[in-house]
């Protein structure tokens, strides 16, 4: 698995801040909370660069561009949750997260991706790179038996997911939700389980 927080020019020593945060990934963070505020299309590099607290070239010495910088910064904010080794996942465990309180800005993200991936050709380049990492990841685990169909339906459920806030108005209780989308999770990966 590729991961998010990698420095583009190896041998250079990586500059903490004064909490001890490398400059990659004060940058994810950036960028991610960035993208959140301003969506896709608003955000600026100098934006990014300034909340990092880096000058605007130097976002260049880590990612070739917006697009780079802020799929990187949705994996990064993936690979955060839920807590353990993301190869060993469980989907209960990832759907969980997704609905947690503490993902929301990272719903939002992944929302404004996707849909910068239908107008940004950079964008789904990268995305379709992203969602094989992880579907081999899916595959390898849990063996000859999951089809390619049932992780692209995972990954499409995963995304309405990320839409959950815009039904809020639905006044239905978030652990009765979370409870439907668990089941829905138990139809699709029967020999996982609820763990």
């Amino acid at each position: 698995m590729v991961t998010s927080v990698e420095p583009r020019r190896p041998g250079r020593p990586v500059r903490l801040d004064a909490a001890g945060v490398a400059t990659p990934e004060r940058l994810l963070a950036s960028a991610a909370a960035a993208c959140v505020e301003h969506g896709f299309e608003g955000v600026t590099l100098g934006d990014v660069a300034r909340r990092a607290g880096v000058s605007t070239p130097a976002v260049y010495n880590h990612y070739r561009s917006k697009a780079e910088l802020l799929v990187a910064a949705g994996r990064w904010a993936l690979d955060r949750l839920p807590p353990g080794d993301p190869d060993r996942r469980t989907p209960a465990a990832v759907v969980r997260s997704f609905l947690g309180d503490g993902f929301a800005d990272s719903r939002r993200l992944m929302v404004e991706l996707h849909l910068a991936g239908q107008r940004h050709p950079d964008v789904a380049a990268l995305l379709a790179d992203w969602h094989a990492d992880h579907a081999r990841v899916w595959a390898a685990r849990a063996g000859p038996g999951l089809t390619t169909a049932t992780v692209t339906v995972f990954f499409a459920f995963l995304l309405g997911l990320c839409q959950i806030e815009g039904l809020s108005d639905m006044s239905a209780r978030a652990d009765q939700v979370e409870q439907r989308a668990l089941d829905m999770v138990a139809v699709l990966f029967p020999e996982e389980g609820l763990r």
